[in-house]
């Protein structure tokens, strides 16, 4: 992990929209990283914030998938990124990008490019999902207080993109859940199975509801369930009703979401509505509800 991601140290973060930066301090850092990096930050000046608050920075540096192979590493090369950076100019994110096709396997520039436009990628999926989910935020869903760009990090030739996310204290991941000794109302389950049913309506699939994407807050006795990380997410662009329909149920969010709930408590969710809603070109809602009644 780099210093500019150890605790105590300064981030210099550009809000979208921002006149001026914004310097936070890293308190702790949520390892290991995978794809993004997340942080926990504090700044005390800036009053639509609280105090302290999660970052979670796309760098392209820290993706763990170019260290998965034994026999094929792929180190960060600051000489290859500055050359990666230089050939795509001012062009940014790649809307035509597709994660299956690699380098060859010594294109260290190439591989350069390719972890850039996959941290892009992954960043603009998680901005589009949470712009759709803006009703579902501060309940189901973190709050996103903002995105931007972080600024004069050393020996770089790219500036990160983050999202500011709200901190949810003394959760525990799904996986870390003991029936036994963590009551989880039956209530709240059903009201997060909801959230996610909402989705779809909102124009979202999330498709990695693993145990390790659903928060309990708080630990001991929930009151809060809480979905995260919409980093593989997929929103609605030009899919007609019955085109969105079908991506909806092919990615099952809630079919998974009440399975991860069901094997890790103990519990049995059944006669739960699965209400997939859609648009029509006139504008108007539309439902399809199906009843399970196991």
């Amino acid at each position: 992990m780099s210093d500019y991601y150890q605790p105590t140290s300064l981030l210099s973060l550009q809000l979208c929209n921002a006149s001026s930066p914004l310097t936070v301090e890293v308190i702790s850092a949520f390892t290991p990283f995978t794809m993004a990096q997340v942080l926990l930050v504090k700044d005390n000046s800036v009053s639509f914030l609280k105090s302290s608050f999660i970052l979670k920075v796309y760098d392209p540096r820290f993706y763990s998938h170019r260290h998965e192979c034994k026999d094929r590493q792929r180190p960060w090369s600051s000489s290859a990124e500055a050359a990666a950076a230089a050939k795509r100019g001012s062009k940014g994110r790649n809307i035509e990008f597709e994660p299956h096709q690699w380098p060859g396997e010594d294109d260290k520039e190439g591989w350069e490019e390719w972890y850039y436009q996959n941290a892009e990628m992954q960043y603009h999926a998680e901005v589009s999902a949470y712009a759709r989910l803006t009703p579902l935020q501060g309940e189901g869903v973190a709050r996103c207080y903002g995105t931007g760009t972080l600024l004069n990090l050393s020996d770089r030739a790219v500036s990160p993109h983050f999202l500011l996310l709200e901190y949810i204290p003394d959760a525990l991941k799904l996986d870390a859940i003991d029936p036994k000794s963590n009551h989880v109302d039956l209530a709240l389950l059903h009201s997060l199975v909801e959230t996610v049913r909402q989705f779809g309506l909102f124009g979202v699939v999330h498709t990695d509801l693993n145990p390790g994407n659903i928060l309990f807050s708080p630990g001991k006795m929930p009151t809060r369930g809480v979905v995260i990380d919409f980093g593989e997410s997929g929103v609605r662009e030009e899919e007609d009703e019955e085109e969105w329909r079908e991506i909806v149920d092919q990615n099952a969010d809630v079919y998974w979401v009440k399975k991860r709930l069901e094997n890790q408590l103990g519990v049995k969710l059944s006669g739960i509505r699965f209400m997939h809603s859609f648009t029509h070109s006139s504008g108007c809602l539309t439902d399809r509800t199906d009843l399970e009644e196991n």
